[in-house]
């Protein structure tokens, strides 16, 4: 059983876990994947090519490249460099980001899926390719050292902030809790080669605590009668109307 301090939100759940293990391989909002994820910077950074070493004039599949910071008030001009592989069309440019391959709650599986029929007619492909929607968790203490301002935690594992949500994960590792970061929101590919699967999935209860979470992000309010709202109240002292 995973261990919880006194004073978080998981407490108030069957078994102090809102985890359980899953017995199948399916898709379901509240699975628990690891993916690469970006690192969203301040500002974004592009990838441009500059040119070709001299023995490699004609091939276009090598370029050099520089890196330079993305300001939406400057957008980078088109280049006539070809380089295969790399098309970049008017308006478009190569974005570059860290990535690291971390879990991530499983939000959304993307729609319904699209028939081949409508699929096969659309230009470009990417408009219809099926896509997951997560949010990642980053570690915040690890072999018993806190990566995270203690201060700063504390107040998240009372459910303070929307964009966050303090957890320990029911998976090995020395990670021993983690922050859920709703703000980082974003698509994966649903393709196999995209993500893995863990053997864990957020109990049903656990799952609408999270659907409340978003509403929250989202408009800056809880819902009518919000169970997140009443614990949250709860573990940070506030009184109930």
């Amino acid at each position: 059983m995973l261990t919880y301090p006194e004073e978080c939100i998981q407490r108030y759940y069957d078994d102090f876990n809102w985890w359980r293990k899953a017995t199948d391989k399916q898709l379901r909002p509240g699975r628990l994947l690891r993916a690469f994820i970006p690192h969203v910077a301040v500002t974004p950074k592009r990838l441009t090519p500059i040119g070709r070493p001299e023995e490699e004039a004609g091939n276009h599949g090598k370029a050099n490249y520089q890196i330079y910071p993305l300001r939406i008030n400057a957008p980078p001009r088109t280049y006539d460099l070809p380089v295969a592989g790399l098309a970049c069309y008017p308006g478009e440019c190569f974005t570059v980001h860290r990535s690291k391959k971390r879990y991530c709650l499983l939000i959304s599986i993307g729609g319904a899926d699209i028939p081949k029929e409508m699929r096969s007619s659309m230009k470009p492909k990417w408009h219809t390719d099926p896509t997951l929607v997560v949010a990642p968790y980053y570690g915040c203490q690890k072999k018993g050292v806190s990566k995270w301002f203690q201060p700063f935690v504390e107040r998240i594992i009372k459910c303070e902030y929307p964009q966050y949500l303090w957890d320990t994960l029911p998976v090995p590792g020395d990670t021993e809790s983690s922050i859920l970061r709703f703000d980082h929101l974003q698509p994966i590919g649903r393709h196999h080669d995209s993500y893995e699967l863990t053997d864990y999935v957020l109990k049903e209860e656990a799952m609408e605590i999270i659907h409340e979470w978003i509403f929250w992000l989202s408009t800056g309010e809880f819902e009518e009668n919000s169970t997140l709202n009443m614990l949250r109240n709860e573990l940070l002292g506030i009184p109930q109307d």
